[in-house]
């Protein structure tokens, strides 16, 4: 897939997802349990606005990837919402 495709919405949250190499995940639980750090979540009203939704998360994803951030990037695909993850490069400190 190219940068056109994305820009006229023909592709998928999946399909952005591997475009970046970016982990998909079905539920909040499961990212966790694999050890992302949750973002933000959107809850777009139609397919279109979920793509969008989707690519907009995965490119702030892709640029902690790029800083060193994150180790690993995910998106979490759930059928009315779409959230961002990452794996920290640095394992997180265990809450008190």
């Amino acid at each position: 897939m190219n940068q056109s495709a994305i820009k006229n919405g023909k592709m998928t949250p999946k399909e952005i997802a591997a475009h970046y190499e970016a982990k998909v995940f079905e539920s909040p639980e499961a990212a966790k349990v694999a050890g992302f750090v949750l973002t933000e979540t959107e809850s777009p009203r139609n397919v279109w606005n979920k793509a969008s939704a989707a690519q907009a998360i995965v490119i702030k994803l892709a640029e902690k990837r790029a800083a060193g951030i994150a180790r690993e990037i995910g998106l979490i695909i759930e059928p009315w919402s779409v959230t961002g993850c990452y794996l920290p490069d640095a394992p997180e400190p265990a809450a008190a």
